[in-house]
């Protein structure tokens, strides 16, 4: 495997697009990255509504009747994601992010890369004045209005898949139908923390300005800036 710790990350945004169709991505560039053709790669998406099951999925986090043969619950697609973790939501409103990591043959960073991701999570909420925090429990990002970041990854021949979402103004109600990530727990968005002040009623020039996708998303690129070659192995942890 090529050696990329030198090399800037590359920042992809595929814009709104389904989930098959960013997987197909997520291959394409995995084998890019793992070939050493291109440097370790940033993908940004808004999805159309989906579910997703991680690999210690359960049937019974569905709280609503669920026939895996069907490929649709409530009407939304259900697709398995080679990724930690159980069954979750994503759709419009919601940042995810699929980092392409060159992690080496062992993985043994995994569990420091999923630490990473909180910390630009919470450097990027912070950013925006939102106080947010990880909990030694759980694997995630919380505020106290409820979990605004899931994280999830999945690492196959030395590269990572899949990464982290973090809700800026997705429709928290699609939550509902699951038990999201195994834990019942209320969802918050970004946006919840920008709500207008009844002044803004009377006078629209007072109105706070609504925080976009594309507002987070410049900020998640900052962050991976910032952390820099610190995401990626030290040269003696990448396996020949």
């Amino acid at each position: 495997m090529a050696i990329l710790q030198e090399q800037a990350f590359e920042f992809r945004n595929l814009g709104r697009l389904d989930w098959d169709a960013a997987a197909v991505e997520q291959e394409r560039f995995a084998e890019a990255v793992g070939r050493g053709r291109c440097p370790a790669t940033v993908l940004f998406v808004e999805h159309e509504p989906v579910y997703t099951c991680g690999l210690r999925f359960r049937r019974e986090n569905f709280r609503r009747p669920f026939d895996p043969n069907e490929g649709a619950y409530c009407g939304v697609p259900v697709r398995r994601a080679f990724r930690g973790g159980e069954v979750t939501y994503h759709g419009p409103g919601q940042l995810v992010v699929y980092p392409i990591l060159p992690l080496g043959r062992g993985g043994r960073q995994l569990r420091r890369l999923v630490e990473r991701y909180q910390e630009i999570i919470v450097a990027v909420l912070g950013e925006l004045r939102i106080a947010a925090f990880g909990r030694p429990d759980a694997i995630g990002v919380w505020t106290d209005r409820g979990k605004i970041a899931s994280i999830g990854v999945g690492l196959r021949r030395g590269v990572t898949r899949n990464g982290f979402a973090v809700n800026v103004s997705v429709d928290a109600r699609a939550f509902r139908a699951i038990v999201p990530c195994g834990r019942s727990e209320p969802i918050a968005n970004i946006n919840d923390f920008f709500t207008d002040p009844p002044s803004a009623i009377r006078n629209p020039q007072s109105a706070i300005k609504r925080i976009s996708v594309d507002d987070v998303r410049a900020l998640v690129e900052k962050q991976f800036i910032r952390l820099g070659t610190a995401l990626l192995p030290r040269r003696e942890e990448i396996s020949p």
